[in-house]
């Protein structure tokens, strides 16, 4: 698979703030993620590039990955509902019920074949976690999961179900811009969010461990997972740059 990748560089009186907030803008390349937007009783699980409003369409690529992803939708004292879906123009779209406090979200994606490069076939394993809030914990569930604490600005990387220590976890705010942490030991990050509005956070755990998936051996299994959720309080936030035009299918 050919990730698109691209780099974001905050406008100077952006930078500025961040430096009163006490938080450092970052400028990383970004590959491809799967993240999850909910509002008015609609989930949208994307493909792109969050940080460079790049959204992936159908007919494109979009349409890569094998069907419409299930949605877990899980309330607190209530057992998980799965949720159907369907294929929409940049998105898989779901209606949700209640008030849910995560959703989640694996799509599939083929095996991927890197003979040509004379390297092993990938399995390339994208997540989505969406949730309400971020002072209520949440239980790990995906090989690689990114999880609320319930502790301010904390989050934790969990691999297999063990904490993840030095992985590295990138924010992405409303305005774009992006901050990078390390996991300490226990796997925890802990961010400044000093805006309002949706943020995406991704991390990203490659496992060299041979193994089959979709019916096909691998040699290298490369997981990305990212935490979305928004903040009703904060500065106002910048706008995100204007939407990146999709890749054409296949590239």
């Amino acid at each position: 698979m050919s990730m698109s990748c691209a780099t974001t560089s905050p406008r100077p009186w952006l930078a500025a703030v961040l430096a009163i907030a006490g938080v450092s803008a970052l400028a990383p390349a970004h590959a491809h993620q799967v993240w999850l937007e909910n509002a008015g009783g609609q989930a949208r699980l994307h493909f792109g590039e969050f940080n460079d409003n790049l959204r992936e369409t159908s007919p494109g690529r979009l349409d890569q990955f094998k069907g419409v992803p299930i949605l877990e939708q899980q309330r607190t004292g209530a057992p998980a509902q799965r949720v159907d879906g369907q294929l929409g123009k940049d998105a898989f779209v779901y209606a949700t019920t209640g008030t849910p406090d995560t959703l989640f979200a694996t799509p599939t994606y083929p095996v991927i074949d890197r003979s040509k490069r004379n390297l092993p076939a990938m399995y390339w394993q994208p997540a989505a976690r969406w949730v309400a809030s971020l002072t209520k914990p949440v239980a790990p569930t995906a090989a690689l999961d990114l999880v609320p604490t319930g502790k301010p600005g904390e989050l934790k990387v969990v691999y297999q179900g063990a904490p993840l220590p030095k992985a590295k976890v990138q924010l992405a705010a409303p305005s774009g811009w992006t901050r990078e942490a390390e996991a300490g030991e226990d796997g925890t990050v802990t961010f400044v969010t000093p805006w309002k509005g949706q943020y995406v956070a991704e991390v990203k755990h490659s496992d060299k461990t041979p193994g089959e998936a979709h019916g096909a051996p691998y040699g290298e299994a490369s997981y990305v997972t990212t935490l979305s959720f928004v903040l009703a309080e904060g500065m106002p936030s910048p706008s995100l740059p204007p939407a990146a035009t999709p890749a054409p299918a296949g590239r």
